[in-house]
């Protein structure tokens, strides 16, 4: 853990030093869900060479406080974050990577996205993402998960589009999931910003017995209709979805499924600029119960200076 002081420490120190123009970053993360899980994380930071909330380079530490009836564990780490992003289209690149130290083990995380335009009517995305399984077991045993993703959207008449991903999911435990989704996406109200939805998700697992460390069944499926939303208005760029559905455990366990979603970023004032994300999901996550759901609220300040 002290290296991972050490080396957040370093990276902050060279490039507020060296780096211009930059920018300073505060993040907060909260959520919950009806197991009585908690999980609230702190992230500060620099970002250098800042030209824009789509092109910039930094390094920031965070904490993380899990909570869960009398049991708690903290977790830090250090990440790196690259965003590099056309503003029409979001071509490009947006990644951040770092090290977390949990349960005696040193764990990588992050997230990157690569996105291309192939035609004006054809795109493509690879995704790789890495994390800590987080249920109170998983976590006393420093279990963690990568991702690796590829996506294709093709627009097949002017205001219905197509997207369809396949992904691969190792866990350190030894278990690994195949991921399918597809999504149409149909432009009801274009001037308003306003789309239906139809998605599709489902993952099989390699193994059944993870030890009671994670919600695992061996296949899973859901389908949710969506109204979705996404307005430009005073330099705020907002967007958002609500959705109804159902899925299935294991080819028996039918249940319904709800979600609400809504991310807003803009300017507040001068320099400072605020992205907020909140979202609502009844679905079986990582804990079996038919009415289980889990909430989360962010914010995030940027500050160019």
């Amino acid at each position: 853990m002290k290296a991972l002081v050490v080396l957040g420490g370093c990276l902050l120190t060279a490039g507020i030093a060296f780096a211009e123009p930059a920018a300073l970053l505060g993040n907060i993360e909260i959520a919950s869900d009806t197991d009585g899980f908690h999980a609230t994380r702190f992230r500060t930071g620099a970002l250098y060479s800042y030209r824009s909330y789509l092109d910039y380079a930094g390094v920031a530490a965070q904490h993380t406080e899990y909570r869960q009836a009398g049991w708690s564990r903290g977790v830090t780490g250090v990440v790196g974050l690259w965003r590099k992003q056309e503003p029409a289209t979001l071509s490009g690149v947006n990644a951040e990577a770092g090290l977390v130290e949990v349960a005696g083990r040193t764990r990588i995380i992050g997230d990157a996205t690569w996105g291309a335009r192939i035609t004006p009517v054809t795109g493509v995305e690879l995704i790789a993402a890495a994390d800590l399984v987080e249920t109170h077991p998983a976590l006393e045993r420093g279990i963690a998960y990568g991702l690796f993703a590829g996506s294709v959207e093709q627009r097949l008449q002017e205001r219905l589009t197509l997207i369809g991903l396949v992904g691969y999911q190792p866990f350190t435990d030894g278990n690994a999931r195949i991921h399918g989704r597809a999504r149409a996406v149909f432009d009801a109200l274009p001037e308003q910003g306003v789309n239906l939805q139809l998605r599709w998700r489902g993952y099989e697992s390699r193994q059944s017995d993870v030890d009671g460390a994670y919600f695992n069944p061996r296949r899973y499926r859901q389908w949710t209709g969506v109204v979705g939303f996404r307005k430009r208005h005073a330099g705020w760029v907002w967007q958002g979805a609500l959705g109804a559905g159902r899925e299935t455990v294991n080819n028996t366990n039918s249940q319904p499924v709800t979600l609400a979603e809504l991310r807003a970023e803009g300017p507040l004032g001068g320099k400072l600029r605020l992205a907020l994300n909140a979202s609502y999901n009844r679905s079986t996550g990582y804990v079996d119960a038919p009415n289980y759901s889990y909430q989360r609220l962010g914010a995030t300040l940027v500050y160019p200076f």
